[in-house]
């Protein structure tokens, strides 16, 4: 089976080819993965400058348009199109549910015998208001999408707001988690001694300081489950600063928090293995999420979740994890007791085994290809 992977945007930071392909880490090892599943697989991916790459034997083609690196909803670039088209694929998988003239026009140039799969990659429906703009604007939006024979969730349930808001029609709806990772994490002393971790158990947030992430819901959490759990320790680890001062503010003045809790700030992606190595319990105040990076790859170091109930976690990290309401501290504080009284080691271990048979790189493409086969 040839499936061709789309690629709609593009880092204008990003100076050469070589640049974005290590940049879109995600984009190369789905297309790796899926190609150990046995696809054929190439990429089409815009970029500033028209190229062509090879890379563990996948054909990256990097199409230059006139169009801005972020692609709008109503783009579809006839070079990137024709692109795709040339491919002859069986499949082509387009990243992102927001470029619905992009999936019409990849429709109209490749025919019907080509299947379309839409891959979610978070984010509710985006078209407010009502009248007969919003009517306008949902038509075609549902006109373009229709061309698709299928919509990929990391949560089937995800779909619904979508279907509500008469976005989807009747196109299949393929469940499977939008990204892996080959993160691993290092021996647990060694991790500890790395960063300076002390304290059992260590409770792992990793995420943006936004209001969506709810850094503060997590911290209120914190203040309520750390005074039973005396030898615990709390790290927080963040790119984005939005919350940045409320954050600070909420530590410095409990004091609690201002003894237990570390504002690691920014780290390196290649020091995250130590953070997830030393940690035993990740935690996240999501209120929303496409599928959960930072949750996978905790995952597949065994720290074990205990994450907000929404429908991508449950499908992510299933019966291996403790829920609680989003916003809800005192049920953050209770999963956090709860999940620390229980036999952390087992927990552990089926952490890992999850990840291994349903989250790795490998699980997720041989998963596409099964799928994929049903529609090509």
């Amino acid at each position: 089976m040839r499936i061709v992977q789309a690629n709609a945007v593009y880092d204008p930071a990003a100076t050469t080819p070589d640049a974005l392909l290590d940049l879109y880490r995600t984009l190369t090892e789905w297309s790796a993965a899926v190609a150990r599943a046995g696809a054929d697989v190439s990429v089409v991916q815009r970029f500033h400058t028209a190229a062509t790459v090879e890379r563990d034997g996948i054909r990256y083609e990097l199409v230059k348009d006139a169009e801005p690196p972020w692609l709008s909803t109503k783009g579809a670039p006839p070079a990137f199109v024709d692109a795709i088209a040339k491919e002859a694929a069986g499949v082509v998988h387009v990243n992102g549910l927001i470029f619905p003239q992009l999936v019409a026009s990849i429709r109209a140039r490749s025919g019907p015998a080509t299947a379309i799969v839409v891959q979610h990659h978070g984010g509710e429906f985006p078209i407010r208001g009502s009248g007969l703009v919003g009517m306008w604007q949902r038509q075609r939006w549902r006109g373009g999408l229709a061309a698709a024979n299928a919509i990929s969730f990391t949560a089937a349930e995800q779909a619904e707001p979508w279907r509500a808001a008469g976005v989807l029609a009747s196109q299949r709806v393929i469940e499977i988690v939008e990204a892996s990772t080959t993160i691993r994490a290092v021996n647990r002393e060694r991790a500890r001694t790395a960063i300076g971790a002390t304290g059992s158990p260590v409770i792992l947030w990793v995420g943006r300081l936004t209001t969506n992430k709810d850094p503060l819901a997590v911290l209120d959490g914190l203040e309520r489950a750390l005074p039973q759990l005396p030898d615990a320790r709390a790290i927080l680890v963040f790119g984005d600063d939005t919350l940045i001062e409320s954050v600070e503010q909420r530590v410095r003045e409990s004091a609690m928090l201002n003894d237990r809790v570390t504002l690691a700030g920014r780290v390196p992606h290649d020091e995250m293995p130590n953070y997830y190595g030393a940690a035993d319990l990740y935690v996240s105040g999501s209120h929303s999420e496409g599928s959960g990076y930072a949750l996978i790859e905790a995952m597949s170091a065994g720290v074990i979740p205990v994450v907000t109930d929404i429908p991508s976690f449950r499908a992510i990290a299933g019966a291996e994890h403790a829920r609680w309401t989003p916003g809800d501290a005192d049920g953050l504080a209770r999963a956090l007791v709860e999940t620390c009284a229980s036999d952390l080691n087992t927990h552990k271990a089926a952490v890992k085994d999850r990840f291994a048979r349903l989250l790795s790189w490998d699980a997720i493409g041989a998963r596409t290809v099964a799928e994929y086969r049903t529609l090509s």
